[in-house]
C-alpha cells in the first residue's frame, strides 16, 4: 500500500493476461487498472516514491505510476533464465536514486546478480555477480543493501555495487531486517544473528530450536521473529535476550507484520524454501495475533475456510489496518476487526 493507501499487488501467473503490477480499491478489491508485460512469471512488487516496480521473466522491468497505472518506463534486463522457478522471487528495492534488483535463481546455470538501475529512466547503473544464489530477500539500508546467501555468507553491497564487507555464518540464511544499525536474520544454525551493519561483526546470537524462513521484524524495542520450530520469540535488540515466545501450530512461513500494537503472523501453507527442499506444504494453515508483548489475541484456522476457493495459501503481507493473504488464484482481504479487537 502507498502512502496515499492505493493498494498494489502483482501475479506470479507466467501469462500475459496477468497483470505485472495491478491497483485495486482497499475496501471492494475491484481492480481499477493493470500493467502487463510479455509472457513470463513475475516478482513481486517494489514500492517507493509513488512508484511500483516489478521484473518479469520476460526479460522486462517496469516502472508504474501507483496512482494511476501510467507506466513510468518498460526497460529490458537481460538474462533471465525462463526455466528456473525462483529466478524472479524477489520484489526490486528502491534506495535512493536507483532500484535494486535481485536476479537470482535455484539452479546452477542460472547468472544470480544484483542489478542496480536508475529510478528516474531504468538505466543500468551496476551489475554486481553473486558467488551463490540468494537464500532470502535483501534488506536495505540506508547505503546498499544485505544480501543473505544460500553458502552461508552475506555481503553489503553498496550503492554502486561494490561489496563494503562479506561474513560467512556457515549456514543458509533467512531474509533481512534492518534496524538499530543491525541486520537481523535466521541461520540454519538454529540461530537468530545480529550483524553490525558498518561492519558486519556478529552483535549478538539469539538462539532457536531450527531455522528460519521468514524476515525478522525489527521495531524501536523488540526483534521479533517466526521460526520453523513452530515458535514466535521476541528479542531485546540491544543484548540478544529473548524476552518471551509462543509455541503455534505449525512453521512460520509469513511475518510477524506490526499492525498498531497488534502481530499477525502466518503459520503453513505452501512454502518455497531455497536449497533441495523445493516446495512445501505446510499444514495446518492459520493467522495469528498477538499483543506486542506476546498475549495471544486471536488464533484464526485458515484451513478448509470457503475464501479457500481461491487456492492454497501462497503468501501474506500487511497493508493499511490489515493482512492480505496471497492465493494461488486469489487475494483475500481480512477483516480489520479481526487484528485490532480484542
Amino acid at each position: 500500500m502507498t502512502a496515499a493507501r492505493h493498494l498494489i499487488v502483482g501475479s506470479r501467473s507466467p501469462f500475459r493476461d496477468r497483470p505485472i503490477v495491478a491497483g485495486l480499491r482497499t475496501q471492494t478489491g475491484e481492480t481499477t487498472w493493470t500493467v502487463t508485460v510479455a509472457k513470463g512469471e513475475k516478482s513481486p512488487v517494489g514500492l517507493g516514491n509513488g512508484r511500483a516496480y516489478a521484473i518479469s521473466k520476460a526479460e522486462t522491468m517496469v516502472a508504474v505510476d501507483a496512482t494511476t497505472g501510467d507506466t513510468v518506463w518498460q526497460r529490458p534486463l537481460a538474462p533471465i533464465d525462463e526455466a528456473d522457478p525462483g529466478v524472479v522471487a524477489f520484489a526490486p528495492i528502491p534506495l535512493g536514486d536507483r532500484i535494486v534488483v535481485p536476479i537470482s535463481g535455484t539452479e546452477d546455470d542460472v547468472p544470480d546478480r544484483v542489478v542496480g538501475v536508475a529510478r528516474a529512466d531504468g538505466e543500468t547503473l551496476f551489475t554486481h555477480q553473486l558467488s551463490a544464489s540468494l537464500s532470502g530477500a535483501p534488506g536495505a539500508t540506508a547505503g546498499g543493501v544485505v544480501a543473505p546467501l544460500v553458502d552461508g555468507r552475506v555481503c553489503l553491497l553498496t550503492q554502486d555495487g561494490t561489496v563494503s564487507w562479506t561474513r560467512d555464518v556457515g549456514a543458509a540464511l533467512s531474509a533481512v531486517g534492518v534496524a538499530h544499525g543491525n541486520a537481523y536474520f535466521g541461520a540454519a544454525t538454529e540461530e537468530l544473528l545480529a550483524l553490525d551493519i558498518a561492519d558486519g561483526s556478529i552483535a549478538w546470537r539469539g538462539s532457536l530450536a531450527n531455522t528460519v524462513f521468514a524476515r525478522p521484524l525489527a521495531t524501536e524495542d523488540r526483534v521479533y521473529v517466526g521460526g520453523a520450530d513452530y515458535t514466535l520469540r521476541a528479542f531485546d535488540p540491544a543484548t540478544g535476550e529473548q524476552l518471551w515466545r509462543d509455541d503455534l501450530a505449525n512453521a512460520v512461513t509469513h511475518g510477524p507484520f506490526r499492525i498498531d500494537d497488534r502481530l499477525v503472523t502466518l503459520v503453513g501453507g505452501s512454502h518455497h524454501i531455497r536449497g533441495p527442499s523445493g516446495t512445501v506444504p505446510f499444514s495446518p494453515t492459520v493467522l495469528y495475533v498477538h499483543q506486542l508483548d506476546g498475549t495471544r489475541v486471536r488464533t484464526v484456522e485458515l484451513s478448509g475456510r470457503p475464501f479457500e476457493d481461491g487456492g492454497s495459501i501462497e503468501w501474506a503481507q500487511a497493508a493499511g489496518e490489515t493482512v492480505y493473504l496471497g492465493q494461488t488464484f486469489g487475494l483475500t482481504r481480512i477483516a480489520p476487526e479481526a487484528i485490532t479487537d480484542a
